[in-house]
């Protein structure tokens, strides 16, 4: 019955007190004085992760009592319900916790006693050196698990479900007494409170808790007192990656050398190459433990090519906790590792993970019902998706979370999401979702990745950049039809698992009218945001962000600067919006710099009129050139056909039209006779035309390459200079290729620029074109596509929306018919 002994070591690390082996048995038979129990009487334990709480914890298990781990987080409201549930004897809680619990007791009129850690004292005068624990077949711990529905549920846990995971873990050798194990995640989790707690005390290990949770504090830990193992979620795990695969992607001998270790995969060399970044974890580390979530399996094989394994399980709290884990030497990337001895696994004919085994829970507490739904003919349900591939099992998703559609098909998120992961390192956390009936893509970004890179077009640059890739590749059924880029965190449990069943009340909550604020007094923030109301036409909160939360396109946040320069009198640029990025936080960095306010608007001829340095594509020889190779094809396989030529003339006109496909541009060269395609200019994107060859290319096409993520307005002012040069333009106002076949909403800017400079539009439309070529595909098929020029529209006399719209109704009028 002997479960913690006295090993005459250090048990326990806090806040600079090394606490025995000896103390820890004597502080927890002083907690236990304080408790009358008899079998599987119910003691909560109501505190943060402390010295205190493994106390409390081996003291009622001493007891023959049943541990009830509560998240010490709770307030009082929260804590009610736990109260009125568990039928608890007592309570053991901290100081923090002392009012809530004491306020809570009150509000539910429950009956039990408080005992708060703070005030016991070491008693204890007995000879016993050992603590014991519970009957093998009596419930030694209760934790409560939720799942989208319904209140949570007590997961009644006996000695012996726990103890066959321990009996497992000892087969592969995992935990040693000279192990230093870091504690980092709250103990009301039985991952975290059986691997970093519980186990390696009885093992003789050392357990170090953390006062402090930041980064500074773990990496002075990790230095200081040579950790071993750390049992840690996924979302650790990536901090630590991105941190070291920053610094070695940025430096090109490292590169070498991680390419290098990638190729032989052996731990002792990789190692000894990669000898700083251990030593950057203490210089001890035996392993990393990931729980909670599905590690990506990129992480997990970073960490091998760097010579630090990361050993995987798969459980939930109905089964204490493991059903597979991977022990040393045998991780796979992916994989949540082996069955565990003593554990029966199988894969339902829907693709369901049943387990059996002496693992499985005894039941829900005073829930027969849910018990009898959960657990039938012994096998539990766990209601995740997965494969046994040669043994080892990997987890492919959560049945609840799939996605059905109207139409039958079934959708798994995660792979969707961890598709787009992989291809970017401007997403913090995603997931895939319906919401309004679309398939939706809900990103908060990574904030500094995008200030780094110097996006300023963040949901633009998404939405096309990233998400978009995905959907090339996908079937119709797949395709990520919306996507809402937030400017917080997803909602996750404290494991750090997404709460998915939670995501269509946060996005209503984030699209829900503002709620009213305390605004700033300041003369700054008062025209700030009054400029800001009359933009986006309805109120603004002081928090809001000007890409994320008001929505401000390229046009507006170009129409911003210029606002920022004539009115406050300040150097504005790209840059400030990204490190000022909310209202608040410009208007506080323009009280800090203005001299005088004087709000003149927006003039955007005098921002297109700005002197610049451009300088011009050389020749459109290339492009010449292009149209006579691609005649034949353009005549016999495409069978080009043009209208409406003589609309089309020297003079500089802005040449607008719809989007359809990938050889748009080649359908228009086609089309204009030589001497007006030598003097027409295209836009093209940066990232398009980056190496050498295509910039070369783009020298003697006529292409003007922008970033759109850097100046905006300067691309403006260059196609400006060109209008002014005596040339023409080429423009496609939806910005981005029909996904669908149909014409998208034209952006103003041709309009602006047309009104401006006083340049007529001919607007022109090309039918055909994406049925032969759509989006995603690489090659066209054979058939019809058409252009067709109007009209010429002359701007005199008519805004920019009535420059837009009349430009648009034309193109639509006819490729629609």
């Amino acid at each position: 019955m002997k479960f913690v002994t006295d090993f005459r070591k250090t048990a326990i690390k806090y806040d600079g007190s090394d606490i025995s082996y000896k103390d820890t048995i004597k502080w927890s038979k002083s907690f236990g004085e304080k408790l009358d129990l008899e079998r599987e009487d119910r003691v909560i334990i109501f505190m943060e992760n402390r010295p205190e709480l493994l106390y409390s914890f081996l003291a009622v298990w001493d007891k023959k009592g049943t541990c009830v781990c509560l998240d010490e987080s709770f307030d009082s409201e929260s804590l009610e319900y736990y109260l009125r549930d568990a039928d608890a004897k007592y309570i053991l809680t901290s100081r923090k916790n002392e009012e809530v619990t004491r306020r809570a007791i009150e509000d539910t009129g429950v009956s039990l006693e408080v005992v708060v850690a703070d005030d016991i004292e070491d008693t204890y005068e007995g000879e016993v050196d050992y603590l014991e624990h519970p009957e093998r077949d009596a419930v030694a711990l209760m934790l409560y698990t939720s799942g989208t529905t319904g209140d949570p549920k007590g997961v009644m846990l006996t000695y012996d479900n726990i103890l066959v995971n321990v009996e497992g873990l000892d087969k592969y050798d995992v935990y040693k007494s000279t192990d230093s194990i870091l504690a980092i995640l709250p103990m009301h989790h039985i991952f975290p409170l059986l691997g970093a707690g519980i186990i390696p005390l009885s093992k003789g290990a050392t357990v170090v808790f953390l006062k402090e949770m930041s980064k500074a504090a773990i990496g002075e830990c990790l230095k200081n007192n040579g950790i071993t193992m750390i049992i840690g979620v996924p979302r650790l795990y990536e901090m630590f990656h991105k941190g070291i695969m920053d610094k070695i992607n940025s430096n090109k001998v490292a590169r070498t050398l991680f390419s290098l270790c990638e190729r032989f995969q052996n731990l002792s060399l990789s190692r000894k190459i990669f000898k700083k970044v251990h030593e950057g974890f203490g210089g001890n580390i035996r392993y990393f433990v990931s729980g909670g979530s599905k590690l990506e399996p990129q992480v997990a094989k970073d960490f091998l090519t760097l010579g630090i394994e990361v050993l995987e399980g798969y459980g939930m709290t109905e089964t204490a906790p493991m059903m597979t884990f991977t022990p040393g030497g045998e991780v796979l990337p992916g994989s949540a590792g082996i069955v565990l001895p003593g554990t029966e696994l199988k894969i339902a004919d829907d693709g369901e993970i049943l387990s059996k085994g002496r693992h499985v829970m005894k039941g829900y507490f005073k829930r027969p019902e849910a018990t009898a739904e959960t657990v039938r003919d012994g096998w539990i349900h766990t209601g995740d998706l997965g494969e046994l591939r040669n043994g080892k099992l990997f987890v492919t998703g959560r049945k609840k979370e799939m996605i059905v559609l109207s139409n039958g098909k079934n959708i798994n998120p995660l792979e969707i999401e961890a598709f787009i992961m992989k291809n970017t390192n401007l997403i913090q956390e995603m997931a895939v979702t319906e919401y309004n009936n679309l398939l939706t893509a809900v990103v908060y970004p990574n904030f500094q990745a995008v200030k780094d890179e110097g996006v300023t077009n963040i949901r633009e640059t998404l939405k096309w950049g990233v998400v978009d890739k995905y959907n090339n590749g996908a079937p119709a059924y797949r395709k990520i039809l919306a996507i809402e880029v937030v400017g917080e965190e997803l909602p996750k449990t404290k494991l750090g698992k997404v709460r998915r069943f939670m995501l269509p009340d946060f996005l209503d909550g984030m699209n829900r009218e503002e709620v009213e604020i305390e605004e700033p007094e300041f003369e700054e923030y008062r025209v700030l945001s009054d400029y800001l109301k009359s933009v986006k036409g309805r109120g603004v909160a002081p928090n809001a962000h000007l890409e994320l939360d008001l929505g401000l396109d390229s046009l507006e946040l170009v129409e911003l600067l210029s606002y920022l320069e004539s009115t406050f009198g300040v150097d504005a640029n790209e840059e400030l919006l990204l490190e000022h990025s909310t209202v608040e936080k410009l208007a506080r960095y323009l009280e800090e710099h203005s001299n005088e306010i004087v709000d003149t608007g927006v003039n955007w001829g005098e921002i297109l009129h700005k002197e610049i340095e451009v300088e011009l594509p050389k020749s459109n020889k290339l492009g010449i050139l292009a149209k006579v190779l691609l005649k034949p094809v353009f005549k016999l396989y495409l069978k080009h056909s043009k209208s409406g030529v003589e609309h089309v003339s020297d003079s500089p006109v802005i040449f607008a039209g719809n989007h359809q496909s990938v050889a748009d541009g080649a359908i228009l060269n086609e089309a204009l006779p030589n001497d007006v395609l030598k003097n027409s200019y295209y836009m093209a994107k940066v990232k398009h035309f980056d190496s050498p060859k295509m910039k070369r290319i783009a020298d003697n096409t006529n292409v003007l390459v922008v970033d759109i993520n850097k100046n905006l307005a300067e691309t403006l002012q260059t196609l400006a200079h060109v209008l002014n040069s005596g040339k023409n333009v080429v423009i496609f106002p939806e910005g981005v290729r029909s996904r669908e076949g149909r014409m998208g909403e034209f952006k103003k800017s041709f309009a602006i620029l047309s009104k401006e400079l006083n340049v007529p539009v001919v607007p022109f439309g090309i039918r055909g074109a994406y049925e032969a070529f759509p989006t995603g595909t690489k090659l066209p098929k054979s058939g019809r596509v058409e252009i067709k020029f109007f009209d010429r529209i002359l701007p005199e006399n008519m805004s920019y929306e009535e420059v837009v719209e009349k430009t648009r109704d034309r193109i639509k009028e006819w490729v629609e018919k």
